[in-house]
């Protein structure tokens, strides 16, 4: 669950570390990073004391939280640690305030809509964006957590990621579950752009060469042949891609590949 459907920070972690006996190597992680003993853990979910702020940063860090999330969370807490009825409300409007906020942009990105040049550019600087957004459609990559697992990337680098795309509506979130949005990212082949999403690609295969899986495919090859064989080489390879294409509309998300082909006269 998101920690936008909580209003108590306990709550919150209980989610995150589980009740009693359950996830106690989580708890043990969580107490080693701020740094505290697993029994001051303890006595917090059970509401017998409070984190100090500074711990409640360490938190933060731990969770991955982003900005908006971290802010939301010492909120949480400072209401909690009110010492009078007003000063408690005036938190408890606060996070409402946050909260509403956050409904309405995701009310704002429901709308289909073609996300705008400056966005268009930031997610084309990097292979990682279309690769999170491919991801999403996958059931066992739903998650920030999972997304991180399989791409072997920081936290909080996909956290970013995942914001920016929830933002401008290339990723959609319900019931804390990611999936593709109706944000449109598609490239013509006039695009400015074009250039460098096949140079993000590329460099990305050049990377995993070094994986040697055996399940992957590669070839390369510099060759010579004539100029009608070259012609027919050359719609048989469009023939076949559209072919895959077919394949792949038609296919459930279960893994993700990537499919990338160069044949180009060399001089």
């Amino acid at each position: 669950m998101s920690i936008w459907e909580f209003t108590d920070y306990r709550s919150y972690l209980m989610n995150k570390l589980g009740g009693e006996g359950s996830r106690t190597g989580e708890r043990k992680r969580l107490a080693e990073s701020i740094p505290v003993h697993t029994t001051f853990i303890s006595q917090i979910l059970k509401g017998r004391a409070d984190f100090s702020l500074e711990q409640a940063e360490h938190i933060n860090s731990f969770f991955g939280h982003m900005d908006d999330e971290g802010e939301y969370f010492l909120l949480m807490l400072l209401k909690d640690r009110a010492g009078s009825g007003k000063l408690k409300t005036r938190f408890e409007r606060k996070i409402e305030a946050l909260r509403e906020d956050r409904i309405n942009i995701k009310k704002r990105l429901s709308v289909d809509s073609e996300i705008t040049s400056q966005d268009r550019e930031r997610f084309y600087s990097s292979y990682l964006y279309g690769a999170v957004h491919v991801l999403s459609a996958i059931p066992k990559y739903k998650t920030v957590d999972s997304l991180a697992g399989g791409l072997r990337l920081p936290l909080m680098q996909v956290k970013e990621l995942v914001d920016f795309m929830l933002r401008i509506g290339v990723l959609k979130e319900e019931n804390s579950k990611l999936s593709p949005g109706s944000g449109h990212v598609h490239l013509g082949n006039e695009s400015e752009l074009i250039l460098r999403h096949h140079s993000n690609w590329r460099l990305h295969t050049l990377s995993n060469l070094q994986l040697l899986d055996k399940d992957d495919l590669h070839y390369s090859a510099c060759l010579s042949l004539s100029q009608a064989d070259a012609f027919r080489v050359k719609e048989s390879m469009l023939s076949n891609l559209k072919a895959n294409v077919d394949i792949i509309s038609a296919s459930p998300e279960e893994v993700a590949y990537v499919m990338s082909f160069d044949f180009y006269k060399l001089a």
